[in-house]
């Protein structure tokens, strides 16, 4: 009966350690833990069968086989049952875990794309932030050069403008001198009465004869060359001049314009000595003494400058040798 047992319990366990080879890992773990309380129920049958005796070895063989057949029988598809299951909850676990990972990862994809599209729009804005600063900054140079340039052209405009307005008063100036003040001062009471107060004068002058002659003109070598020189068409002649002295005989005014030039030469104060001529003359500003020598044709020592000083210089001589 011990013999039957054992052969029992290894056909058993082979049966057992089939259906643990087909099953998953988790489904075996649950077969043999079913497995070793059958193996300990058969035990116990086993102790109970030998203290009842040999008699009923067969009907309590058969017995408790067919009972201990059907306990196990009943144990192992309850236990395949059993793994089944929970071989079905783990499939189900893991396809839980594969879906949350997948959405674990397109949550992180659609956080990574969110974040790069909020760092492009920052980079953007800083692009454009600083596109604007340069714009505004160019701007604002091309400004401040502008009114730069229009206050230079202002400034400019205003001294072109003061020095217009300067030049239009001294020239206003000129002109009130010429037409008033500039007018030489009559001297008449000054001279007193002399070869000059009376008609016929060019007789009365004390140096009536000399080398000048009759004919003046010929020992004035600078007469007839330099007037072109000196940028004159023609010097006035002693006709102007002796009109213009009977003139102001006449009037008793001591001065007579000098033709074509801004002097008044006062001619009561000519006085010859051989070929030099003293005299004194306005010159628009003031009474200036003068020296002339006609036969050299030189003012001062010097050959007259301009067109003024020679006019001033042939009067002083027209009056003093002229004819």
């Amino acid at each position: 009966m011990t013999q039957a047992i054992k052969n029992g319990c290894t056909r058993r366990i082979a049966g057992c350690l089939g259906l643990l080879l087909s099953l998953q890992p988790a489904a075996g773990l649950a077969a043999l833990s079913s497995h070793e309380a059958i193996r300990q129920e058969s035990s116990q049958e086993q102790l109970l069968a030998q203290r009842r005796g040999g008699g009923s070895r067969g009907g309590g063989s058969r017995g408790g086989g067919s009972r201990s057949s059907g306990s196990r029988s009943s144990g192992s598809r309850s236990s395949g049952r059993t793994g089944f299951s929970s071989y079905s909850g783990s499939g189900s676990r893991s396809s839980s875990r594969q879906s949350n990972q997948g959405s674990r990862q397109t949550n992180r994809q659609t956080n990574q794309s969110s974040r790069q599209g909020t760092r492009d729009t920052r980079q953007t804005n800083r692009n454009d932030a600083v596109n604007s600063r340069q714009d505004g900054r160019q701007g604002t140079r091309d400004t401040r050069q502008t009114n730069r340039n229009d206050a230079i052209n202002s400034r400019q405009d205003g001294r072109t403008d003061r020095t217009d307005i300067r030049q239009s008063n001294r020239t206003d100036r000129t002109n009130i001198r010429n037409d008033t003040y500039r007018k030489a001062i009559n001297n008449w009471d000054r001279y007193g009465k002399g070869w000059y107060s009376g008609g016929n004068w060019y007789n009365n002058r004390p140096w009536s004869y000399g080398w000048y002659g009759g004919s003046y003109w010929n020992n004035w070598g600078w007469y007839p060359g330099q007037a072109a020189a000196w940028g004159l068409a023609g010097l006035a002649t002693f006709s102007v001049i002796n009109s213009l002295v009977n003139s102001a005989q006449n009037q008793q005014v001591s001065y007579i314009v000098v033709p074509s030039s801004d002097y008044s030469l006062y001619y009561p104060s000519i006085t010859a000595t051989g070929d030099v001529v003293t005299f004194e003359a306005d010159d628009g500003y003031e009474t200036v003494r003068y020296s002339a020598n006609c036969r050299q044709g030189t003012l001062n020592g010097s050959t007259p400058r301009n067109a003024n000083e020679a006019q001033l210089l042939n009067a002083a001589c027209q009056v003093a040798f002229g004819q």
